[in-house]
């Protein structure tokens, strides 16, 4: 019998309303919550686009496509979205601040047995969950991006997270089909982004140092490592901002880890983010990148 009926996600950017279809194509019935409405129907139009994708190469029927998008209900009241809840999802940006408002808001409404999750990518869980009134109740859900497609999820207990809220997230990334890595250590970045995060950095100095052009050095990492893409292939696709401020919450919690590379705060500051703005490392047009 699953541990999880009712999920609410809340926050509805990409890793936010991705999750959610990641829920609902698993059978799950899911709130989508945000602040405004025109976040929510900006959402669903990509939820809706993601699906189509899917009939289109056949992996799924149009009327499963359907169902699954019916099965996402948008909300802005947050206590409507919160009733009845067994899974609540956080994806709000990476700042701290703003989560301690968020848990300070859910807390009014949340029901006993919700289970809170976040989906930060770099933030200690256990300073997450003493901003919340359930610490005992409140582990991390690490999904990837985009969420449709990579199987990987990090489970991050805190200090006081307990055993029956370790076995609901193991349960429920099983049931979503996705492939559950359990961190013994709750520290910042966790896994995959404390070796991801110094592997983005070391490129850069490569670039700078080491007369290898950005070309070779994707080269060299797709060709002979193996990677689907390169070092700074990967780093425009996951958001030039992303990295800054990943590496920035990891650097002031552990100093072991690299500070922001000069040129990568140089392409943050003038905006250059990636692929999102057609110009990071590589400069973008259409889906090809130059």
């Amino acid at each position: 019998m699953p541990l999880v009926k009712k999920i609410t996600v809340l926050g509805s950017g990409i890793m936010g309303h991705g999750i959610a279809q990641v829920c609902a194509m698993a059978g799950y019935n899911v709130t989508l919550r945000d602040i405004e409405s025109s976040l929510l129907d900006k959402a669903l139009e990509k939820v809706k686009w993601s699906l189509s994708k899917l009939v289109e190469k056949q992996k799924i029927t149009q009327i499963e496509a359907d169902r699954i998008f019916y099965r996402i209900t948008p909300e802005v009241d947050l206590e409507l979205s919160l009733r009845d809840t067994d899974l609540l999802i956080e994806a709000v940006p990476e700042d701290l601040g703003l989560k301690k408002k968020v848990y300070t808001a859910v807390d009014k409404f949340a029901e006993e047995k919700t289970v809170y999750a976040s989906n930060t990518s770099t933030l200690p869980i256990t300073e997450m969950a003493a901003l919340t009134g359930r610490p005992e109740r409140f582990i991390g859900l690490h999904f990837f991006n985009p969420p449709q497609l990579m199987r990987l999820v990090e489970i991050i207990p805190g200090r006081d997270t307990n055993q029956h809220t370790i076995d609901t997230a193991l349960d429920f990334v099983m049931r979503v089909g996705k492939e559950p890595v359990l961190c013994r250590k709750d520290v910042a970045g966790f896994i995959v982004n404390r070796i991801f995060i110094p592997l983005v950095h070391e490129a850069a100095y490569c670039l700078e140092r080491d007369g290898a052009s950005m070309t070779q050095i994707d080269s060299a990492v797709k060709y002979k490592m193996g990677f689907p893409m390169g070092i700074f292939e990967l780093a425009d696709y996951t958001g030039l901002d992303v990295i800054f401020k990943a590496t920035s919450e990891m650097y002031t919690r552990d100093t072991r880890i690299v500070n922001p590379h000069p040129k990568i705060k140089e392409l943050v500051d003038a905006q250059n983010l990636g692929q999102k703005t057609g110009k990071g490392f590589y400069e973008y047009s259409g889906s090809t990148y130059e």
